[in-house]
């Protein structure tokens, strides 16, 4: 706080005070007074609330104003040369509630922290303090004039009072926090000054000195002074701040100040006798006090000390012994990053320690320029902080590694050095290696795994962007695993999987990267010019297809390749994509083949995306129909039969095929819903056809995965029983390919038993499925388009045709001939006995209407050549 502008004048009116007349110095100090009692009791209110500490000192003020006025207006003043008795009884009780206000501002909890150390410094003072008055004032007012009776002990109570106050004081600035020993040293020199300008005014009168007369107002306007500096400078009782060199300072002399007035106590103690003086036995006893508290404060200060001293070994023992057990090492380095001290953790058995040793000298020689710029903080402005990792030699002169944090207290005036704190991170690493092998590597053929690849991959195409690079990306599929595992087993599927990547490491360059990325699927990144990458993909498969010797055998393996080059610009996954597109090409290719990626498969795949995406909500925007193609008997030439056939009109794309869209159905798992829909569409639709030659049959294909779902037979008994068409008149064609499946027997038998007519469709497409018509009851086998597309010129179709139709007529099943687009096929099932046909000589698939056009139209019959024939609308 700065102090108020009032106290700047003080000084000038003290200076003034000496040469002004009586009245007006008393007038001046009365003025003092009042101003320093009103700010002390503003002070009072600000720190502590209420009437205590500084408003007591307040009131202590306003008491010694008004009793020296009492004496000054009542009382006649002494004779001069004659002790003033009265003049310094009435200063008394002014005196005691100062004591007692500076009593009051000491913390009692301070106090006691204090101790005997604090009580016998206070007690020490106290006595030196007797001894100076009873030289200084005592002694000198005894000499001039016997002292006897009241005089005496007025005298006397006096000199005590004035020491009590410096003592309370002097306890203030030693027992009170660093904040408030500023506020204490301006209250101990307010009362010195009081002290001594009382003191040498009651001297001055004993001993004639009429100059000390003007010095008294001086002294006691410098003291008011200080004690409204000291107000004004109190921070509280409570005020906490860190320790400062002022309040340091002032601690050192509020415990140095009891020996040096004792030392000058007993200077004054010893020159009196020179000085014709002789001191009373008051003084020698206090003296006496102050030598018995002089040592009593050693033996105090002694015992204190060893007992800071115990403390201090057992705090030091103690954390040595943390530090010693501590696993992580400490390293305290000067400015020149020399090792001052080192923990046992990183000290050497044997051999010379690191003690005294530069740090870049001790660490691994390929760490210490990191080290140096790191703690001498180049290229960082001079910050050092951070982790690093460096080596250092254990106690059996391995290296290990070390993470370091770094702690800067060369600011500090107890530390002044660097501090590392190291933790022993070899373990951890090793560990982490491990981890990093078992998830880059892959554990059967220790060639790196996917992870790998991507990250490799991954540097490549960043390396791609700033340097083009002719490199190549390569997946290589591996075809006849499955066989192998079921003829020889898992050992043997391992076995080969190890000597295939055996010998791709030793097909491709020394920086091109194998690794195992799926159970069938490697990849190659390759390095190279021109058409390398397409001769690196033929060496590969000629290395996968030659034999491989087993314990089990011989396993023969082929392949096929994907290709597709690193271009500038093309991200990790796009790159990916691209091979597993070339891949899935040279599959569909064949074994043996190599494919490069191009943009038409991508269109491909993204057409059938979007495909899928669309097909969701199609039947309900109205997209899907149905259609319907004849079905024709041979010897009447009349539809005896329809085919129901789902087609899409996609709003972007226009009519879809089938045959691309079913596939993308069941995919996504859409192909059940589907053939459901169809089902009621169907038979729906059926019971409204034309009954004039009978009834028509309705056939609707059935695809394994509605037959793997086992849904089957209730969505046909729905179909039936919402739409009211027989049983009887509903023909289910199931595709030779699904014979297979498990729940075909039980579904075909469930059905049969509805009445539900079943039809082997696709015959002849894939394998033989005669052993399945021995298994199963079927009531129609439909001939595949591939078996009739060359009846009519080769004799081995026509005969296996032949077969076919005999066999089918020795079993009671009728035969439909499918995908007849002659005349010369239809002129030859018709002379091998083939009883049904349909395709697109005879009619293309129609709509509802034309269907019903073309049934009404020359009473249903319908052969090629014939008029009145309806087109596909």
């Amino acid at each position: 706080m700065r102090a108020p502008g009032w106290l700047v004048a003080v000084p000038v009116l003290t200076g003034a005070a000496g040469g002004a007349a009586p009245l007006a110095a008393d007038l001046l100090l009365c003025t003092a007074a009042l101003v320093t009692a009103g700010l002390l009791w503003r002070a009072g209110g600000r720190l502590s609330g209420g009437p205590r500490g500084w408003r007591l000192l307040s009131l202590a003020v306003l008491l010694g104003l008004g009793t020296s006025l009492f004496a000054g207006l009542l009382l006649d003043p002494p004779p001069e040369g004659v002790f003033d008795a009265t003049g310094q009884l009435v200063q008394l009780p002014a005196a005691l509630l100062a004591l007692v206000a500076v009593l009051t501002l000491l913390s009692p909890g301070r106090l006691r922290r204090g101790g005997a150390r604090l009580a016998t410094e206070t007690a020490l003072f106290f006595c030196a303090s007797l001894v100076l008055a009873q030289v200084l004032v005592v002694g000198p007012a005894m000499r001039t004039q016997p002292l006897e009776g009241a005089d005496r002990i007025v005298l006397e109570v006096a000199c005590l009072v004035t020491a009590s106050v410096l003592s309370a004081v002097l306890l203030l600035i030693a027992a009170s926090p660093g904040p408030r020993r500023c506020a204490g040293a301006l209250l101990l020199l307010a009362a010195a000054t009081w002290a001594t300008t009382h003191g040498l005014a009651i001297a001055g009168e004993e001993l004639h000195l009429s100059a000390l007369d003007g010095a008294a107002p001086a002294g006691e306007l410098v003291a008011l002074l200080l004690v409204c500096l000291a107000a004004v400078r109190d921070p509280g009782a409570h005020a906490e701040a860190p320790p400062t060199r002022a309040s340091s300072r002032l601690n050192v002399v509020g415990q140095l100040l009891p020996h040096l007035v004792t030392v000058a106590a007993g200077v004054a103690y010893l020159g009196a006798p020179l000085l014709g003086a002789d001191p009373s036995p008051a003084a020698t006893i206090a003296l006496l006090g102050c030598l018995s508290l002089t040592a009593v404060h050693r033996a105090t200060a002694a015992r204190v000390e060893h007992r800071v001293a115990a403390r201090l070994r057992r705090s030091e023992a103690y954390f040595r012994s943390l530090v010693r057990s501590s696993s992580d090492a400490v390293l305290i380095l000067d400015g020149d990053l020399r090792i001052g001290w080192a923990a046992p953790a990183v000290e050497p058995a044997d051999g010379p320690g690191l003690r005294g040793r530069l740090l870049p000298h001790a660490v691994h020689p390929e760490d210490a320029a990191e080290v140096t710029a790191w703690l001498t903080g180049e290229g960082s402005d001079g910050d050092v902080s951070g982790l690093r990792c460096f080596r250092l030699a254990d106690r059996t002169g391995v290296w290990r590694v070390f993470e370091a944090g770094v702690s800067d207290l060369r600011g500090d005036a107890d530390v002044a050095a660097l501090v590392l704190h190291c933790r022993d991170v070899t373990a951890r690493l090793d560990r982490e290696h491990e981890l990093r092998s078992l998830a880059f590597v892959d554990p059967l053929t220790g060639l790196p795994n996917r992870a790998a690849q991507r990250l490799a991959l991954a540097g490549l195409l960043a390396g791609a962007d700033d340097a083009p690079t002719d490199a190549a990306l390569l997946l290589v599929e591996l075809h006849g695993l499955r066989e192998a595992l079921e003829n020889a087993g898992s050992e043997v599927v391992e076995t080969t999987l190890a000597e295939v990547a055996r010998r791709l490491r030793a097909t491709v360059r020394g920086e091109d990267q194998v690794a195992r990325i799926g159970t069938e699927l490697f990849s190659v990144l390759a390095h190279g010019t021109g058409d390398e990458h397409d001769r690196l993909a033929a060496r590969c498969l000629a290395a996968i297809e030659a034999p491989i010797v087993t314990d089990a055998g011989i396993v023969d393996l082929s392949g096929a390749v994907g290709l597709v080059s690193l271009e500038p610009g093309l991200t990790e996954e796009q790159a990916v994509d691209r091979a597993e597109l070339a891949v899935v090409d040279a599959r569909s290719a064949g074994s043996g083949s190599v494919r490069r990626y191009r943009a038409e498969l991508a269109a491909a795949r993204d057409r059938r995306e979007q495909l899928r995406e669309d097909l969701v909500g199609a039947r309900e925007r109205g997209e899907l129909a149905l259609v319907w193609q004849p079905i024709v008997a041979l010897d009447d030439q009349r539809v005896t039969g329809v085919e129901a056939l789902l087609r899409w009109q996609h709003p972007l794309h226009g009519e879809v095929p089938p045959e691309e869209f079913l596939p993308v159905a069941e995919r996504a798992g859409l192909a059940v819903d589907l053939q459901r829909w169809v089902l009621q569409e169907a038979t729906a639709a059926a019971l409204t056809l034309p009954r004039d030659r009978g009834e028509l049959k309705l056939a609707v294909d059935v695809s394994a995965a509605h037959l793997a779902a086992g849904t089957l037979v209730g969505d046909v008994t729905a179909a039936l029983r919402d739409s009211g068409l027989p049983p009887e008149r509903l023909v289910l064609e199931i595709a030779e390919s699904i014979l297979e499946v498990d729940a075909l027997a039980d579904d075909v038998a469930a059905l049969r038993l509805m009445g539900v007519r079943l039809a082997l469709a696709d015959f002849g497409s894939g394998r033989s499925s005669l052993p399945a018509l021995g298994r199963l009851q079927v009531d129609i086998i439909k001939l595949d388009r591939s078996l009739l597309s060359r009846v009519d010129r080769d004799p081995y179709s026509r005969a296996v045709c032949q077969a076919v139709v005999a066999l089918a007529a020795t079993l009671g099943i009728d035969v439909v001939a499918e995908g007849v687009e002659t005349t010369s096929q239809l002129t030859v099932l018709h002379s091998l006995g083939c009883g049904y046909a349909q395709g697109f000589l005879l009619s293309r698939p129609v709509g509802l209407a034309g269907l019903v056009q073309l049934l009404e139209s020359d009473t249903g019959r319908l052969w090629p050549g014939l008029t009145g024939r309806v087109g596909a609308s």
